[in-house]
């Protein structure tokens, strides 16, 4: 147990040092605008850390061969824990089929 415990702090640590500068963005632009991937955003509707609006609004901005926002209904900031059923649901229905078309 105590390995897991040290597994998720290492993984929020090194989520914080790679994710800190895109924190600190100020623009969009500065986040990227175009993609060669795939973007799909899962996120609760009802996220205060993240505001939806602004997530979608961010979004609709950027160029990906494919782009989706995706909500998680009733869902906060860790929807994808919270909800992890329809979560997976909808990574199942919108991911995985891009995994089979090669």
């Amino acid at each position: 147990m105590n390995s897991r415990r040290n597994d998720s702090l290492d993984g929020q640590n090194l989520s914080g040092e790679r994710l800190a500068p895109q924190m600190r963005s100020e623009t969009m632009k500065e986040l990227g605008l175009e993609f060669r991937v795939p973007m799909f955003f899962f996120q609760g509707t009802e996220d205060f850390t993240s505001p939806t609006a602004l997530a979608q609004h961010y979004l609709e901005s950027i160029k990906a061969p494919r782009k989706a926002f995706v909500p998680i209904t009733g869902g906060g900031h860790f929807a994808v824990f919270m909800h992890s059923d329809q979560f997976l649901e909808e990574l199942v229905a919108r991911v995985r089929p891009l995994t089979l078309e090669h």
